[in-house]
């Protein structure tokens, strides 16, 4: 038996195709059918057009896209031996600017993407989750809508705001400025202390052990309920390798397999077409079914995300979650809720940590112009997991611009009779609706995917 069900609310849309047999899933495909092409877009445009472009790959992830693009283009500085000289100020800014925008889209995966379909699983009638109209998805709205606020402060808008280039950025806040998003981050930690955890934060990031997660009151404690009452501890476990390529002020990069490795190699990165779709129709397999390209790391398939994360940095709380219930949809989510609290902490002492005196930009001796030819790649952990740049640029012109998001890490499809991160996660699963949870809980965003 084949079943084909369109996945909605998600950033863009997708089809989950399922094989069944015996009533459980046997194979599963997830197609990703829009095809945007930027990297197309990209090529032969001025290499400082890409700060422009690339924040508009995605209306929640456009700061991960401009970081990591200014970082790319600072790193053809670095190949060429090119002195390049970046403030405390500047690093702070552009990281507190991507940490805010993580915060912003885990209130409202949570809130709008995941709760809507946990409760229905639940004995008791919770309306208040309610897509659109539940009084718990209006809450979340406001608050994220507030949160958000405190990055358009610094960035001039948001989103597809592009205030990072390289040597810096083009902002200088005020004291008022940094007095008012520290505002905005304790409203937001209001929010996450008074209706997420029910516990104030301190406490909350105090919690170590899986026992704790009896003390997690709030709308939190719903999903730990429902979870535990449908086994979700059980399902969606994939091959609970995790890698993380970004290394920054509130990450660590790494890999685990068997056991954890600091040392990332971006030789190591690989890209496969043989089940996506091309422009050119001439190099189309028979195979294809989805926009998305396969990304292996040492010829492997691994998880990103807020999960690998916290295994990585061995976050204590989530790390021992992680050793009871494995890389299950239910230790997904609790990760995720985690870094939440965690990234709401870190960014409000990021703030405490600027220095208005400092300068904000700081020229390049030379032009990107000057540089016949280059690369440089670069990688940040956006809100859903690591997100890798690649541009080539002869002249100043770009003539190749790769993007490989963490949607393609985690949902690409699967080759060589290897199954996928999602596809292992979800074959075997005895429902639809679980499955669809499985696919939720690695928070999908197709429109990145088909960049």
């Amino acid at each position: 038996m084949k079943t084909v069900d369109i996945v909605e609310r998600i950033e863009g849309e997708a089809k989950l195709v399922c094989q069944w047999e015996k009533e459980k899933i046997s194979d599963v495909k997830i197609q990703f059918l829009n095809f945007r092409g930027f990297e197309f877009i990209l090529k032969d445009k001025p290499a400082l057009d890409a700060l422009v472009y690339t924040p508009r790959i995605c209306g929640i992830c456009g700061q991960a896209h401009l970081k990591a693009t200014v970082e790319s283009l600072e790193n053809i500085y670095k190949n060429h031996n090119e002195k390049l000289t970046l403030t405390n100020k500047a690093k702070l800014l552009r990281e507190i600017g991507l940490n805010i925008e993580i915060i912003d889209s885990h209130i409202k995966w949570f809130y709008m993407f995941i709760m809507p379909d946990v409760v229905k699983f639940s004995n008791n009638s919770l309306d208040e989750y309610s897509a659109l109209k539940g009084k718990k998805w209006l809450e979340a709205s406001n608050i994220a809508s507030e949160t958000i606020k405190s990055l358009a402060i610094i960035g001039g808008q948001w989103p597809h705001t592009s205030y990072m280039i390289p040597g810096g950025v083009v902002s200088d806040p005020t004291l008022l400025d940094l007095a008012t998003m520290q505002n905005y981050m304790d409203q937001a930690i209001r929010f996450y202390e008074n209706s997420l955890v029910g516990n104030d934060l301190d406490t909350y990031l105090n919690f170590n052990k899986s026992e704790d997660l009896y003390k997690v009151k709030g709308d939190l404690k719903d999903f730990i309920t429902i979870s535990f009452e449908n086994e979700f501890e059980k399902i969606g476990k994939s091959y609970d390798r995790h890698l993380v390529l970004g290394d920054s002020l509130s990450f660590e990069k790494g890999k685990i397999s068997k056991k954890l490795t600091k040392n990332i190699d971006y030789e190591n990165i690989e890209e496969f077409t043989m089940n996506s779709f091309d422009i050119d129709k001439s190099k189309v397999s028979k195979e294809a079914y989805t926009w998305s390209k396969t990304a292996l790391y040492a010829n492997n398939f691994y998880e990103t995300g807020p999960l690998s994360r916290a295994v990585v940095q061995d976050r204590s709380f989530v790390s021992d979650i992680h050793k009871h219930y494995s890389d299950s949809m239910f230790t997904r989510v609790l990760a995720r809720m985690d870094e939440l609290g965690f990234l709401l902490f870190k960014t409000k002492e990021l703030i405490k940590q600027i220095d208005i005196n400092e300068e904000s930009f700081i020229k390049p001796q030379v032009s990107l112009k000057d540089f016949r030819y280059g690369i440089g790649q670069a990688s940040v952990e956006a809100c859903r997991g690591s997100l890798y740049h690649d541009v080539e640029i002869e002249n100043g012109i770009i003539r190749k611009y790769d993007v490989i998001t963490p949607t393609v890490w985690n949902l690409g499809p699967g080759i060589d009779n290897k199954l996928s991160i999602s596809q292992k996660a979800i074959v075997g699963t005895d429902s639809l609706e679980k499955a669809k949870l499985i696919l939720r809980s690695f928070d999908v965003c197709s429109v990145c995917t088909t960049h």
